[in-house]
C-alpha cells in the first residue's frame, strides 16, 4: 500500500523545525511501525525512512527513536 499526498509544511517539536517527510516518519514510528513499514506505508525505501527518522533524531537531540516519539507526544503529537 502506498500513501501519495502533498506533505504539509514543516513542523515543530520543542522549538525544532523537522521537514514533513522527518515529521510524517516519525508519527508512523510513534503508531509502532519499523522502518521497513513506514517505507512500504510511504512509497519510499526502509533505508530512506531511516534516513528521515535520523535525521530527526539529530536535531532533537536525541539518540533513539523512542526518545524522539517522547519529545513527539510532549509537544501535542497531532495527525494533521
Amino acid at each position: 500500500m502506498f500513501v501519495r499526498r502533498k506533505l504539509s509544511a514543516d513542523r515543530m517539536i520543542d522549538g525544532v523545525l523537522l521537514t514533513p517527510r522527518e515529521y510524517e516518519c516519525l508519527q508512523w514510528a510513534a503508531q509502532g511501525k519499523s522502518d521497513w513499514e513506514i517505507g512500504c506505508i510511504l512509497g519510499i525505501t526502509q533505508r530512506t525512512a531511516a534516513f528521515h527518522l535520523g535525521n530527526a533524531r539529530r536535531k532533537l537531540g536525541v539518540t533513539t527513536t523512542r526518545q524522539a516519539i517522547g519529545r513527539l507526544a510532549r509537544s501535542g503529537f497531532s495527525d494533521h
